[in-house]
């Protein structure tokens, strides 16, 4: 499955387009469980002393090529394995590397076909889900463009982003700002011990930009240009709110030594 030319059209004039229920809901069940799965899995890690940290950043900085929980402790951390789960914030980073469920959704057609379509020669650099706990301020984003996290010479990074949930305004769904692709990249960020500090530039200006709600029904994917300027607000449902995002670039470039994310031994996975 490819991008067709209104698709291709889209993303050249805004810098993203969506497909509405590119993944069927029996693939995204499946997916919801599978992230169960790895979550306890991860949680039984470190209820048994084989992960230490709880630590944020140092889980996410060693998150490039497994499936590492990135918990939220504000508030403790339970007791029962059962409840470790809604302290999720973010599993990842390497989902595509060591879990075939999620494997097959990144090289199958809904989205590394067309990702394959928008970029030369194209391999895939991460693959994560963003778990946004009911009623919960704890994961949300200000806008921001992900190439200045992955900065690539020359630029080609591009997103999928699947809705593992229904999303509107209430529960964060994504924001875009469209044509913003066009804008020069504004910041370029290193990881650091406690977060993401710029070594060019600077953050955009969020005033100057007026961005439009995306809600999407669960199995939608959008694709966004890795300049495009995007966010997300808490959320502040009874519910979860789940999001698969995966990020590839062209086989003919090559991330800045300074990006958190480097090649695994083997080399980045072609799709």
């Amino acid at each position: 499955m490819t991008a067709t030319a209104a698709e291709l059209q889209a993303f050249a004039q805004d810098g993203w387009f969506m497909r509405p229920e590119a993944v069927d809901l029996t693939t995204i069940d499946a997916l919801n469980l599978r992230l169960s799965s790895l979550i306890t899995r991860c949680a039984e890690q470190h209820r048994s002393g084989q992960r230490r940290s709880l630590e944020f950043w140092d889980i996410l900085r060693s998150s490039q090529h497994d499936a590492s929980v990135c918990w939220d402790t504000t508030g403790g951390m339970p007791g029962t394995l059962e409840h470790w789960e809604s302290r999720a914030m973010r599993i990842g980073h390497g989902l595509h590397l060591v879990d075939d469920t999620f494997a097959a959704l990144t090289h199958g057609p809904a989205i590394g076909g067309v990702l394959a379509s928008l970029v030369q020669e194209a391999v895939l650099l991460q693959s994560a889900v963003v778990y946004k706990q009911p009623h919960s301020a704890s994961v949300q984003f200000g806008l921001h463009q992900d190439a200045a996290y992955l900065t690539s010479d020359p630029e080609s990074l591009v997103l999928a982003f699947l809705a593992l949930d229904d999303m509107d305004a209430d529960n964060g769904a994504l924001q875009v700002v469209p044509g913003s692709h066009r804008d020069p990249l504004h910041v370029s960020l290193a990881m650091g011990p406690t977060g993401f500090t710029p070594i060019a530039g600077q953050a955009p200006q969020e005033r100057s930009y007026r961005p439009q709600l995306l809600p999407m029904r669960r199995g939608t994917v959008a694709f966004l240009h890795g300049r495009t300027l995007h966010a997300s607000g808490p959320n502040q449902s009874p519910y979860p709110r789940r999001a698969l995002i995966v990020h590839a670039m062209s086989g003919r470039s090559r991330l800045a030594p300074h990006c958190w994310i480097q090649p695994p031994a083997e080399g980045f996975v072609t799709l």
